[in-house]
């Protein structure tokens, strides 16, 4: 698995994708090489086991986060300085079932 997520954003590096699919790819914490893909905009992480998304505000261009179904139970204060962002789902998060 570990290889194929390493392939997909090699693959997104290299044809400057502007759009990254990795849902349903069994990852606890975004990958470290995700940094390098700073002309995306939107990202799939959904159906993972993320508790976080650190790392995601190295991504300056990223206008849309789909995070749902993960185990997210807060967002760092890096990714809500984030201006870019227009859109964040985060539906079956416990974060979702938090009182402010």
């Amino acid at each position: 698995m570990q290889g194929d997520i390493k392939l997909k954003i090699r693959h997104a590096k290299r044809a400057n994708e502007r759009s990254l699919d990795l849902s349903n790819m069994g990852l606890s914490e975004l990958p470290i090489d995700i940094t390098q893909l700073t002309m995306l905009e939107s990202i799939n992480l959904s159906n993972n086991k993320l508790l976080n998304l650190k790392r995601i505000e190295q991504l300056p261009n990223l206008r849309e986060i789909n995070a749902s179904n993960n185990i997210i139970t807060q967002l760092h204060q890096e990714m809500l300085d984030m201006f870019s962002i227009e859109t964040i789902r985060l539906q079956g998060n416990p974060v979702c079932n938090q009182c402010p």
